[in-house]
């Protein structure tokens, strides 16, 4: 074995054993399963990955893959709970790197731990790998403070271990730490185990460190209503101050533009008529957590954006082999809007752009038609694994797993690195006290830089 896939197992395992030794969370009757029905769910598992998935080997070989899954597979030496076998599977998806594939509790199993087993009790956001708390009713001056330590484990290092078991698309950071937040509470007390009390520091957004024990709780007393909620229309067009138009595209699904009354393509019909006849220098496109949608609906808004026909997809394929362009039209050559804009085009992106989002920001990034502000893309610049997929669920656990089923390729010019998204020109991240006072500062550096260009 190769000195790095060998050192690759080692570390692996040290990290599922120790998983095993803490997974146990009281006031949770999770029964243990028998050693020969967890392998054979991991096994179905890894099975039908190996099957179906098309873009299994896009960032890790086979070669760096096989140890990891071997790995998780030998640590089954008897029965394990539900918890201890999720934390397995878990972490072997999410060394796929790929931010389509993604693996669940059963929602029974999940319901009765959410009701029953004491967590964490703030609700945690994070930035730029830091972990900042949004609120905490049992103390609310920690509100908008960053965590540095719980029991006097740093949280850098928290979580760097926490992080191997969310799925993202090659090496992007950014989606992590938007995806991270809804598991957190579950994969502490997987990790590192379930306490009655925590012993935090943390830093006021003056700088200030303070010291705090908090009680373990169950989430429904201690929630509060998050941050973020679905908006009462996804597209919108309004216009700033020095010839400015911002298109916000909050979505690239059709399915969530039916439920509020929308349609994608007279949206931006009406939306450029409008910015042509207002005579628009500079458009602002919004995409900060857009998680995608319709291939199509990508394409026809790059379509508004340029004056040459272009191509989008590189490829389509299965594991069966690639999509002919008579089956997909979306593989051919795609042509102008005839109502086409001209002007400045600048994209507001974060790690929730993701999925159609990353590809529709790699086509304009790889054409030089716009100038990014915000955070790197959440998903890959090249393409991602998406489209049609299989739910798998595992007789034994009930645990489910996700698997798309369509590797696509996108048209774009090739760049130094294969495993990031779009790098923003200009990096802006929000703070906690923009997130918790719902200040939109990334918007308004945008502003304030179009206005100078």
């Amino acid at each position: 074995m190769p000195f790095l896939i060998k050192k690759i197992a080692t570390v692996i395992g040290l990290y599922l054993l120790t998983i095993c030794a803490f997974a146990q969370a009281p006031g949770f009757q999770a029964p243990k399963i028998a050693q020969g029905a967890l392998r054979s769910d991991f096994l179905l598992l890894r099975d039908t990955l190996q099957k179906i998935h098309a873009g299994l080997y896009r960032y890790k070989s086979k070669a760096v893959l096989d140890p990891v899954f071997d790995s998780c597979l030998a640590t089954i030496r008897d029965s394990m709970t539900i918890l201890d076998f999720y934390a397995l599977t878990k972490f072997a998806v999410a060394a796929i790197d790929d931010g389509h594939t993604n693996c669940r509790l059963s929602r029974d199993v999940m319901t009765d731990y959410v009701a029953k087993v004491k967590v964490f009790p703030a609700m945690v956001m994070f930035i730029h790998n830091k972990a900042f708390i949004f609120c905490c009713r049992q103390n609310a001056s920690l509100d908008k403070t960053e965590l540095l330590s719980i029991d006097h484990r740093p949280m850098d290092e928290i979580i760097q271990r926490l992080f191997t078991y969310i799925p993202s698309d090659g090496s992007i950071q950014s989606r992590k730490n938007w995806e991270i937040p809804e598991d957190f509470q579950l994969l502490y007390n997987i990790v590192y185990g379930a306490k009655n009390s925590y012993a935090i520091t943390c830093k006021n957004p003056v700088g200030e460190i303070k010291t705090a024990t908090l009680q373990a709780d169950t989430i429904k007393n201690f929630a509060c209503a998050g941050p973020f909620t679905r908006p009462d229309k996804y597209l919108k067009l309004n216009y700033r101050p020095g010839n400015i138009a911002v298109l916000t595209v909050a979505t690239f699904f059709n399915g969530f533009l039916k439920t509020t009354g929308e349609n994608f393509r007279h949206f931006l019909d009406s939306s450029f008529q409008d910015i042509k006849a207002k005579k628009t220098a500079k458009l602002i496109i919004d995409l900060r957590s857009n998680q995608g949608g319709n291939d199509n609906n990508g394409e026809m808004l790059y379509s508004y954006l340029t004056s040459k026909p272009f191509m989008y997809y590189a490829s389509k394929e299965t594991v069966k082999g690639k999509i002919a362009e008579k089956d997909n039209p979306d593989l051919g050559l795609q042509q102008p809007n005839e109502n086409n804009y001209k002007g400045k085009v600048y994209a507001l992106i974060n790690g929730r752009s993701f999925s159609g989002t990353a590809e529709f920001s790699s086509i304009l990034k790889s054409n030089g038609r716009g100038l990014f502000i915000g955070e790197e893309c959440g998903g890959g610049y090249y393409g991602n694994t998406s489209g049609d997929e299989v739910m798998v669920t595992l007789p034994n656990t009930g645990i489910t797993a996700r698997i798309p089923l369509v590797k696509y390729t996108m048209a774009v010019k090739k760049t130094g690195v294969k495993d990031r998204g779009v790098i923003p020109d200009h990096i802006v991240y929000p703070t906690i006290t923009d997130i918790v006072e719902k200040k939109d500062s990334q918007l308004e550096y945008a502003l304030q830089l179009v206005q100078k260009n």
